[in-house]
């Protein structure tokens, strides 16, 4: 049997963002999402969310806007204002970074989700930097404080040989990287977790062929499928530009689904996965 969670990312991001995914979880083919606990719409979606039934999960985020508990020694500034991907990284592999400052900061990025009445089934990370070993030992000691029973795997499903060239190859050989010991770091700790995870090359790149294309080429097991759906953003970064809207209109197309039908793909979530033998 193929099980497959569909996942988009970054719901509380803008509102654009949040509408998209919405409608792919309403009308396509979309299982889950990971809520900002600290992002700009996060209020707004949360309502959206408890109105769809849409299954949430925790995306911790140490890279992008700023904190819920202020500053953090080492990786923001005065005001609590996050560094951005590449400041993010070279701290955490110096290892230079307050480390009680940031359990205490992604704690109150879940309670953040808990106490707007929501029931997370999964954590995962902004910019997958619970690859970092720091992180991700200390990701699944929150999942287990919180009584979380399931985290994602950022383990490339795809080959090497599908990875891209520039600069999304290169993040692709970090996350191979690293990933090998984060996954097993997640099993032994007990926590639940996907086989591997699909569509990292596929950032950005990702439109109806494409999603086809990898479907028809799913093997039997658990997966995730990282997905970022949603419409342009005007006052949003490049990455909220008409990709998003493509990639949108690939999770409601009937070409996915008839795939979906054929093939007997099995669409589930986190809180299924948890529960799974």
């Amino acid at each position: 049997m193929i099980s497959l969670i569909i996942n988009a990312d970054d719901l509380g991001s803008n509102t654009e963002r949040d509408r998209g995914i919405l409608e792919a979880f309403e009308y396509g083919i979309v299982t889950s999402a990971s809520l900002l606990a600290n992002g700009p719409s996060f209020g707004k979606a949360v309502a959206q969310v408890k109105e769809a039934g849409l299954p949430v999960g925790v995306h911790l985020n140490l890279a992008d806007g700023s904190t819920l508990t202020g500053q953090i020694r080492g990786l923001t500034d005065a005001g609590g204002r996050l560094p951005g991907k590449q400041r993010l990284r070279q701290c955490l592999t110096a290892d230079t970074c307050d480390h009680a400052g940031i359990r205490n900061e992604l704690s109150a990025q879940i309670e953040q989700i808990f106490n707007a009445g929501l029931q997370p089934d999964h954590l995962d990370s902004h910019q997958h930097c619970q690859l970092y070993p720091c992180l991700t030992t200390m990701i699944t000691e929150l999942a287990k404080k919180f009584d979380i029973h399931a985290m994602r795997t950022s383990l490339p499903a795809e080959p090497a040989e599908q990875d891209p060239d520039a600069q999304l190859g290169k993040e692709l050989v970090l996350y191979r990287q690293l990933s090998g010991e984060a996954h097993a770091t997640i099993v032994n700790a007990g926590i639940k977790t996907p086989e591997g995870l699909w569509g990292m090359p596929l950032l950005n790149h990702l439109d109806t062929t494409r999603l086809c294309r990898l479907l028809e080429n799913l093997s039997e097991g658990w997966w995730e499928l990282m997905t970022h759906p949603g419409y342009p953003f005007d006052q949003g970064r490049s990455f909220d530009g008409p990709q998003r809207q493509i990639e949108l209109q690939a999770l409601v197309s009937a070409e996915a689904k008839e795939i979906i039908a054929r093939r007997r793909i099995r669409l589930c979530t986190f809180g299924e996965l948890s529960c799974a033998s």
